[in-house]
């Protein structure tokens, strides 16, 4: 029991604050060691245990958003590392070992992380080990989860008494000891566009005109942070037509967060509204609106907005903790993303600090940059290959001016790549199915078994 607590608050320092990712495999080699040998409750209770230290510790700010019920949070994340730990133990009492051991457990945990992240109705795609080793060389072909399987296959390889099986672990963490380098961008290129956004939190739509008349006369593409109008803007015909002057005076696109209301119902909708000195170009309805939250009518569709800076993506904060939104909107052509983000200063800097990786993770595994505004942090420009270029830290105000640049190569990630956690979930069925599935006795066992 000390073993699972002290390892599953290790696997919480892999993130930030500390953010040290490499200690992901010692966390998780705890987890390991302290399974070895248990079986049923005391497996479960084991790895519940590593599971409610783990997230108890490194998920603290969500007891500034619940409360108290944030210990039943908590716990329901703890449930997927009982449960990997309950077919763990199954395997091993089904005589699963060596290098098969080493593969089902990766299969195990990727299947059971696929869920908890993607698929459960509660679904957090925080604190996978994928996203504890940061942008890397394998993001742009298996993504953020595959990336997951193969650190825990080579911790479950290191583990074995073998010379071979050490040194095949070792080869294959190789690639996380490597950074992705982008070019740099190119003075005057044809394909680059300054961008400039806004950090602030609780203001009134005079101070985002005022800090976008003050920024340099090169920005051409410009955006405010969700919720930053929280009204139906262009209801209101005053604040309408300021924002559109604004365009026009400085000749910008804009995409900014505001809100989508019917004229009559109580329905409404979180936008991106993205448009230029001519028109309205184009909205985006957030599709991942938070849990427990009333964060309007979920939106349905990924596709980018046409501008004369190409394709941009517009996906609005909760949607790129998921792997679908961003992937479909480069596979529909987007060319680069504006995200316009809500992180509230009461969530603390340890939430944005946190929620930060995540858009590494994404503009890594598609190839594409990121210019992500916030309200209070943590705003930032993010090249194709995870590399911040630019950013304003959690709980400051005020503007970040950056260049990005066009993409239009498409990952392995965002044609095929993305299937990798779906193949790994459908095996890993397969296997929780047959260890599950009781076994009968052959006819030699039974009749040595005693009346």
């Amino acid at each position: 029991m000390a073993l699972a607590i002290t390892s599953g608050a290790v696997y919480a320092l892999a993130y930030p604050p500390l953010g040290w990712g490499w200690l992901v495999f010692f966390g998780f080699g705890g987890l390991l060691v302290c399974l070895q040998g248990e079986h049923g409750t005391r497996a479960r209770t084991l790895g519940f245990l590593h599971g409610m230290t783990a997230y108890g510790m490194s998920l603290s700010w969500l007891y500034h958003l619940f409360g108290g019920m944030t210990v039943v949070l908590w716990a329901v994340l703890a449930v997927f590392t009982a449960l990997f730990a309950e077919m763990q133990s199954r395997a091993a009492l089904r005589g699963i070992l060596g290098w098969k051991l080493a593969v089902f457990t990766a299969i195990n945990w990727g299947g059971w992380e696929f869920i908890r992240a993607e698929l459960f109705p509660l679904k957090f795609p925080w604190m996978t080990v994928g996203l504890a080793l940061g942008p890397n060389h394998l993001l742009p072909w298996i993504g953020v989860y595959g990336v997951s399987v193969l650190g825990v296959l080579a911790v479950a390889l290191m583990m074995l008494k073998s010379r071979t099986a050490l040194f095949i672990g070792v080869m294959v963490l190789m690639p996380f000891a490597f950074r992705p380098v982008d070019a740099p961008l190119i003075a005057n290129d044809p394909l680059a566009v300054k961008v400039g956004g806004l950090q602030l939190e609780n203001v009134s739509l005079t101070e985002y005109l005022k800090g976008t008349a003050e920024f340099p006369s090169d920005v051409e593409y410009v955006v405010w942070p969700e919720y930053a109008i929280p009204y139906d803007l262009r209801a209101n015909q005053r604040d309408w037509a300021l924002v559109r002057k604004l365009c026009q005076d400085r000749k910008i696109t804009l995409t900014l967060g505001t809100q989508s209301r019917p004229a009559a119902g109580n329905e409404w909708r979180n936008i991106a509204l993205t448009l230029d000195p001519e028109s309205v170009l184009g909205e985006h309805t957030k599709v991942h609106t938070v849990h427990l939250f009333d964060d309007g009518i979920a939106g349905t569709t990924a596709l980018p907005v046409q501008t004369k800076h190409g394709k941009v993506g517009t996906p609005i904060c909760f949607d790129c903790d998921y792997e679908g939104i961003v992937r479909k909107m480069t596979a529909a052509g987007a060319e680069l993303f504006i995200v316009p983000m809500m992180d509230a200063a009461t969530w603390t800097a340890r939430q944005q600090r946190q929620h930060a990786e995540l858009f590494r993770i994404r503009a890594c595994e598609n190839g594409r940059w990121m210019f992500v505004c916030g309200t209070s942090g943590v705003s930032q420009i993010i090249s194709p290959s995870g590399t911040v270029q630019a950013r304003l830290e959690s709980l400051k105000q005020g503007p970040l001016i950056g260049s990005m640049k066009r993409e239009t190569r498409l990952t392995f990630y965002t044609r095929f790549g993305w299937l990798v956690p779906w193949c790994v979930l459908g095996v890993a069925a397969v296997g929780w199915a047959a260890l599950l599935w009781p076994v009968r006795p052959s006819a030699k066992e039974a009749r040595q078994t005693p009346l």
